[in-house]
């Protein structure tokens, strides 16, 4: 027997299954004991898309094999996670190495520097300093799981380990160190 949690709004829903047991049959007996409308709802595990064909077996990752325990995000529809990857940083980021980068403004023009591999970048106008700010979020993997990218999650919600020096997805997070620092 494997036990199924789902999270759906800070709500836990947990159903049990038999670990061969299809995961679009453990999704009709959530969805009949929450009497939510399956089109309007998503299902995401390990911060990815679930294949409904897939039972516990071949879908659950060796931790969750191990406490015949799976825990499933559930979303309501109306929040697209298809969303372009292409995004403008939140922070001054080098154009070579995309590591945060100091600012510095004259006359119009950009000077970037003293970013950590010493990049400096001199004399670019504004419009040429927007475009190398931007950033293709699908390209930030997980480095615990190696499976999932940031524009894959939901919100495009992604950690950073200060103690490791890793990107995290939100899965991996909840059984990653809890002693250590994150961003």
């Amino acid at each position: 027997m494997a036990e199924i949690i789902f999270n759906y709004n800070g709500n836990k829903t947990i159903i049990q299954s038999n670990k061969g047991e299809k995961m679009k049959n453990i999704f009709d007996k959530f969805i009949y004991k929450t009497q939510l409308d399956k089109n309007l709802i998503y299902f995401l595990y390990s911060g990815n898309n679930i294949n409904e064909e897939l039972n516990f077996e071949e879908l659950a990752n060796k931790e969750d094999k191990i406490r015949n325990k799976m825990n499933i995000i559930v979303y309501d529809n109306n929040i697209s996670n298809n969303i372009s990857s292409i995004k403008k940083s939140k922070y001054t980021i080098c154009p070579i190495c995309k590591e945060n980068i100091k600012l510095n403004l004259e006359e119009y023009k950009v000077y970037l520097s003293e970013c950590k591999n010493k990049h400096e970048i001199n004399n670019i106008s504004i419009n040429e300093f927007e475009q190398t700010q931007i950033i293709d979020i699908s390209k930030i993997e997980c480095e615990k799981c190696k499976d999932t990218n940031k524009n894959e999650t939901y919100k495009n919600a992604f950690y950073r380990c200060n103690t490791c020096k890793i990107n995290i997805c939100p899965m991996c997070k909840s059984s990653h160190d809890k002693t250590h620092i994150y961003m």
